[in-house]
């Protein structure tokens, strides 16, 4: 059963994240973004988690946006956001990460930052059974990249960047289960315009876990009734 206060703050952050969208027109934070072709190659952890996304070998096709969060200009430091996209099972997952800090604390603290290079880390648990688990990412630059959407578009487009995923217990150390290879085309929002939402697409056998996922789910869906404009698509079958 839903707890009164928790009903309480899924409205107050439905009601914020409404106004903000309605003010920017389109998200209320991570407003600019590059999204990437992407390619999951996975492996599997050490221990397995007894979850196919986490255990087994694939190769899964998909998209990744970058983006600052808050949008202060840089060479300010912000919040950096990776958000993928994959078909798995003729079913869409999303995966929210976002930069934190790397001890068992500091990863389920957002970080701002000024570079793209770095952990980024889900915050917020997800479900393995009878066991919750983090997901992570670290990415990889073949140079010192300021996390600027140019400096990120000049770099793709001479070679892929390699993401690492990684998984762990709240308080246990990351383990790699695979990478995500970012490539070329970098294409600006207006021309992909795109909304993850982990909660409403997520992850097979992996369900977001913890009451806080419940109130955030109130606040994208509110945000997302406010169309991005222009409005265009992509059918993610068309990505390589």
């Amino acid at each position: 059963m839903r707890q009164p206060w928790t009903s309480l703050t899924r409205s107050g952050l439905a009601a914020a994240f409404g106004t903000a969208a309605r003010l920017r027109h389109g998200r209320p934070l991570h407003t600019s973004g590059l999204v990437l072709d992407a390619h999951l190659r996975l492996h599997g952890t050490p221990e397995p988690w007894g979850v196919p996304f986490l255990d087994r070998r694939m190769d899964l096709p998909g998209i990744a946006r970058l983006s600052r969060s808050v949008g202060v200009p840089p060479p300010l430091p912000d919040i950096l956001g990776l958000a993928l996209r994959w078909e798995q099972d003729d079913t869409t997952a999303d995966l929210l990460l976002a930069t934190t800090g790397r001890t068992a604390l500091g990863r389920r603290l957002l970080r701002p930052a000024t570079r793209w290079t770095g952990l980024y880390s889900s915050l917020f648990p997800y479900q393995a059974g009878e066991r919750r688990v983090l997901l992570g990412a670290l990415l990889h630059t073949p140079v010192r990249l300021p996390a600027t959407l140019d400096a990120l578009a000049q770099v793709v487009e001479h070679g892929p960047l390699t993401v690492a995923l990684l998984a762990a217990a709240p308080s246990g150390p990351w383990r790699p289960f695979g990478q995500v290879r970012l490539s070329a085309p970098a294409l600006e929002d207006a021309d992909y315009p795109t909304r993850f939402n982990p909660l409403r697409h997520p992850i097979a056998g992996l369900p977001p876990a913890s009451w806080l996922n419940d109130v955030r789910d109130a606040a994208y869906a509110s945000a997302q009734q406010v169309p991005d404009l222009p409005e265009k698509s992509r059918d993610l079958s068309g990505v390589a």
